[in-house]
């Protein structure tokens, strides 16, 4: 009788494939945890740009921004015809992409528009303000509308809000 060849894998040759797993895991998630927050981030920014334009469209043919309820003023009762809702956002606390955005009429000339990260650290780390000048100003944290007027600049770094 032939004697049978051991076949498989020794425990020490388990180890180190799991180890050298393990090891690279534990490069790799990081880096793809931080892409999604800083695709969150350029989504947010995207979406201001988009309501800024929507929002200054509308008030060049209305001369006033619309109100809080500004989702049925842009497209069910606009004059001209907006198109189809591109940047369908409830602005009432609704999360999209990890981040909870918040529009306020101030005066008829005037608005608000406030993102903050859903979850600071994972959804996103900064939060997001502009109003009727158009210019994005963002900061480290969860700001508020009224903290973040004279924050930086999208081309400077965040400080803490």
């Amino acid at each position: 009788m032939k004697p049978v060849a051991d076949r498989g894998f020794t425990l020490v040759e388990v180890m180190i494939v799991v180890a050298i797993i393990a090891l690279l895991a534990a490069i790799a998630i990081p880096n793809v945890l931080r892409g999604r927050t800083t695709a969150n981030e350029s989504a947010a920014i995207a979406n201001f740009r988009a309501l800024a334009s929507g929002l200054e469209m509308f008030r060049s043919v209305n001369n006033v921004y619309p109100p809080n309820s500004w989702q049925a003023d842009m497209y069910t009762n606009a004059d001209p015809d907006y198109g189809p809702p591109a940047f369908d956002l409830a602005l009432t606390g609704q999360t999209v992409q990890g981040y909870n955005y918040t529009y306020a009429t101030v005066t008829a000339q005037t608005y608000t528009l406030l993102s903050v990260p859903n979850a600071v650290g994972t959804t996103g780390t900064r939060s997001f303000f502009t109003n009727q000048t158009g210019i994005v100003r963002h900061c480290r944290g969860t700001g508020t509308a009224a903290g973040m007027a004279d924050d930086a600049t999208l081309d400077a770094a965040p400080a803490a809000c």
